[in-house]
């Protein structure tokens, strides 16, 4: 199973980033993206940044309200110290990088749910999945593929929905989309309430994501 790297995490960020059509840039060997659908600013991404690289991205988020800087570590207590240093908040610590291993998974596109219907949209770099029940949304997903990799996005299923299967649904049909674009590893960032599901499709853990945003 892949290493936690820059180039790993970079690879998902790309994806990411073209998932949700967001405009990116690097500052040094950092890569961020224009948050044109939420904060209107931009947001910064950092694998187990030093001391001295952390405090020059801490800079850079405190030029503005809505600037976020997030870092993938296994570092969260000094990370938690050094935001206080620099002027930072953290605004979340609940999430996990994690990966997946596609070799063996299913290939046939699966069928919803008994009563919901469900679309796949495909495109050019893989494609998004929609649940609906009697025309009312009731679970998404998205997928990009770069490089081999399959990164996995806003997966998510509407609360009057949930406990009935469609998570898993959404994640095998987006599969079987990214495994026509010849994906070999499964890449995500999950929040605490989707880490039982994904461990459930065998996904593994490599880090810890933390967000920050400034203490203005």
């Amino acid at each position: 199973m892949n290493a936690l790297t820059d180039d790993l995490l970079d690879t998902w960020f790309t994806g990411w980033a073209l998932a949700r059509g967001y405009q990116t840039r690097r500052e040094g060997r950092f890569p961020a993206a224009f948050l044109h659908d939420k904060t209107n600013n931009w947001e910064y991404f950092a694998l187990e940044p030093s001391h001295d690289e952390f405090a020059a991205l801490a800079s850079s988020a405190r030029q503005g309200a809505g600037r976020l800087f997030t870092i993938v570590t296994s570092r969260i207590g000094e990370f938690n110290g050094a935001a206080n240093v620099y002027g930072l908040s953290v605004r979340s610590t609940d999430e996990v990088f994690m990966v997946l291993d596609m070799d063996g998974q299913d290939i046939e596109d699966p069928l919803p749910p008994d009563g919901f219907e469900a679309e796949t949209f495909r495109s050019g770099t893989g494609g998004r999945v929609l649940v609906t029940l009697d025309g009312e949304p009731a679970a998404l997903g998205h997928v990009a593929v770069v490089d081999g990799y399959a990164v996995y996005d806003q997966i998510a299923t509407e609360p009057d929905f949930r406990r009935r299967g469609l998570g898993s649904y959404v994640m095998r049909a987006l599969t079987a989309v990214a495994l026509e674009h010849d994906a070999e590893t499964g890449l995500l960032i999950s929040p605490e309430t989707g880490l039982e599901l994904y461990r459930y499709l065998g996904w593994e853990s490599l880090a810890s994501v933390m967000m920050f945003e400034p203490r203005l």
